[in-house]
């Protein structure tokens, strides 16, 4: 505090913002919205992006590594969903340690280890030895995933965090074009080389893991350097003076080095109000203590609507990701082969056998070493849906507020969705599909939502729980939509038109939702 204060003294005819004392929410509306904001936002929807890739990556090269590992059919879908198994299984410890560790001492080492584990990934000769890197891999890859929106949120004002929280998933839509880019220029090649010394062969798909895992290892470089860690952090932690000094940076960051915030204390609001529990509890007392509020009053209603929302849309966007590549080729199939009216369960069975036998028969040595162009761009289309909705909503949300926009993305994909069992056009249903897919866009909003409603202390937790809970539902719903895809494929498409609608009725009962900034 001495050597801060000295160096506002020695400005002299500096510029300088004049408050003796003030709380942390109204600093932050004075520091603004400037370049160390952008740097902040931009790094933490390329982290978000790098979480996707590390989680998304698996899928599309599981058909062509299938021969290479002697995969069956059980196998690939074992080791599509394995990561985000655990993912599920430590977002829970993650959360706990970002609210009593640190955001920035949890995001930066799980990207590192996360994407060391990928490395390694590349080069597994064994169904079995992927399986467990992939599975170590998700386990790290949640650290961040979650606890990124808190340590966002934390730099920006209640005034401006939502707005904030849409611009890093407009980042993340962006960033997530390396992924059908670098895919699409990558797996399509036709060459191999053999290493004695590994005794692999390096193939496309082997090299595409390596490549997908470059921004993870940037990203954790770039936030280890260029940002500190959250000043609501450190404020709850009761760090006075580094918290001040994370403020002055930001301010300098936005309004110029001739600028200084000249803040001598912050004043504790509500927010603040509770402590952090006492650091002698053993790790699985004092994680039990973090968690427990959650689940009492005044925070046990707002855990469990968030929770469930969250369920509902990973469900509908996840669950429907996973069958996405097969059901849009049949598509593409049908409407080549005459496009001649038909529900998209009577393509799907149509077409199933055909691009089964045809691409990845083990029984008759035909491997798949291609996927079809019609893969790539439609996976393309879904991160433009995402990349443009994320840009929109990032200039409208304060406008007109989260609960119109939650509930406007909600109605839209309720009525895709029942429109997939109805529609007998294939141009219709690929639309329809992709309009269900695009209710992952309000993950991000019921994320601001549930940070607002929990004090600093409980906020990573609390976002952790309720993705936690959200991939819970990712699995769910690919499991369901397996299970029933073969011989009741109408009735997959009443999940998300259900859970939605329920979803929907529960956005009005948020606290302060409809509040317009």
């Amino acid at each position: 505090m001495k050597k801060m204060d000295q160096v506002n003294e020695n400005c002299g005819n500096a510029n300088t913002t004049d408050a003796s004392s003030d709380t942390l929410d109204n600093v932050l509306s004075k520091i603004g919205f400037g370049k160390f904001n952008y740097v902040v936002i931009a790094l933490a929807g390329i982290t978000l992006a790098c979480v996707f890739l590390e989680t998304v990556t698996i899928n599309v090269i599981l058909p062509l590594a299938q021969c290479d590992l002697d995969m069956t059919t059980q196998d690939k879908s074992i080791l599509s969903s394995i990561g985000f198994v655990g993912i599920i299984l430590s977002s829970h410890l993650w959360g706990f340690l970002a609210d009593t560790r640190g955001r920035k001492k949890v995001i930066v080492p799980t990207l590192f280890i996360a994407s060391f584990l990928s490395l390694v990934s590349s080069i597994a000769t064994s169904f079995w030895l992927l399986l467990l890197l992939r599975f170590l891999n998700g386990v790290f890859i949640s650290g961040p995933s979650a606890t990124v929106y808190a340590y966002v949120g934390e730099f920006h004002s209640v005034e401006m965090r939502s707005r904030a929280l849409m611009y890093v998933s407009a980042v993340l839509g962006l960033a997530c074009y390396w992924y059908p880019g670098t895919a699409s220029w990558i797996l399509n090649q036709e060459w191999s080389h053999y290493f004695a010394a590994l005794d692999i062969t390096l193939k496309p798909w082997r090299l595409f893991i390596i490549i997908a895992t470059l921004p993870t290892i940037v990203c954790a470089i770039c936030l280890l350097i260029f940002v500190p860690e959250s000043p609501k952090y450190t404020f709850a932690q009761g760090d006075e003076a580094e918290t001040l000094s994370i403020l002055q940076l930001a301010y300098r960051k936005n309004k110029g080095n001739s600028f200084h915030l000249k803040i001598k204390s912050l004043t504790k609001d509500d927010e603040f109000g509770v402590g952090l529990k006492e650091r002698n509890q053993n790790v699985f007392e004092f994680m039990w203590n973090q968690t427990k509020p959650l689940f009492q009053h005044p925070h046990l209603k707002n855990t469990l609507r968030a929770c469930f929302i969250q369920f509902s849309i990973f469900s509908s966007t996840n669950g429907f990701w996973t069958f996405f590549p097969e059901i849009a080729n049949g598509i593409g199939i049908w409407r080549y082969d005459g496009d001649q009216p038909a529900t998209i369960c009577e393509i799907y069975n149509a077409t199933r056998s055909l691009q089964v036998n045809s691409n990845v028969s083990l029984a008759s040595n035909q491997c798949l070493t291609k996927l079809e162009p019609s893969t790539f761009i439609n996976i393309l289309v879904e991160h433009t849906i995402y990349a443009v909705g994320w840009i929109i909503l990032a200039v409208i949300i304060n406008k007109i507020g989260k609960l119109i926009a939650i509930n406007s993305i909600f109605t839209i994909c309720t009525i895709s969705a029942i429109t997939l069992i109805f529609s007998k056009s294939s141009l219709l249903s690929n639309i329809s599909y992709v309009t269900v897919m695009a209710v992952g866009l309000t993950i991000t909003v019921v994320s601001a939502s549930t940070a607002e409603l929990c004090p600093t202390q409980y906020r990573a937790m609390a976002l952790c729980l309720s993705l936690m809970v959200g991939r819970l539902g990712g699995v769910c719903g690919s499991l369901f939509i397996g299970f029933l895809m073969d011989h009741y494929c109408t009735y997959i498409f009443l999940m998300p038109a259900v859970l939605l609608a329920i979803s929907a009725c529960l956005t009005f009962t948020i606290p302060n939702i409809g509040n317009i900034d």
